[in-house]
């Protein structure tokens, strides 16, 4: 398996200045970045060239995609906010949503709090959010993920690019 390295990011409400540092810092040396939706910025802003990205609830821009599924060669990756599948309340919505699209790796926001967990074959990411964190960690954050050996490490990186070693997961149940 290829090894292959994404850059999540999620519920930026706004701050477009730390959509431009994290793709600038980023880009041309990962695979993929993403953002999770709740950019609340226009869905035709050039921010966007090379980031896959959805809408979120506060996302009034219907140029946004609701759910996005990027195929590596070796790698299945869904991505959708969160609101629409009630993510508050269940799992089930999402979790049927990777499993109809056969997903490695399931990205979603909505929530403000960084997780990583398993369900089946899939990994789900929440990556946090880079302006408004909720919950707990108090952390403006982001994802980085690298697939490689069969294995799935996720790290949490703060605005300044530093990493966030708490909240470090790895999945040896990659194929």
């Amino acid at each position: 398996m290829a090894s292959r390295t994404l850059i999540v990011m999620s519920d930026s409400h706004g701050d477009r200045e730390i959509v431009k540092k994290i793709k600038d810092y980023y880009q041309g040396k990962v695979d993929a970045i993403f953002h999770n939706g709740d950019s609340e910025l226009s869905s035709s802003d050039d921010i966007w060239s090379g980031i896959y990205v959805v809408g979120g609830n506060c996302d009034h821009d219907s140029g946004y995609p609701n759910n996005l599924v990027a195929k590596f060669s070796d790698l299945t990756v869904a991505q959708t906010h969160g609101h629409l599948y009630n993510i508050n309340f269940t799992w089930d919505g999402l979790e049927h949503f990777a499993q109809l699209e056969d997903a490695d790796i399931c990205l979603y926001g909505h929530q403000h709090r960084p997780a990583a967990w398993k369900e089946g074959k899939t990994l789900f990411i929440n990556p946090g959010s880079v302006s408004q964190p909720r919950g707990e960690i108090r952390e403006k954050l982001y994802a980085k993920v690298v697939v490689s050996d069969h294995k799935i490490k996720v790290d949490y990186y703060t605005r300044q690019h530093d990493l966030y070693p708490q909240l470090s997961k790895r999945s040896e149940e990659h194929t």
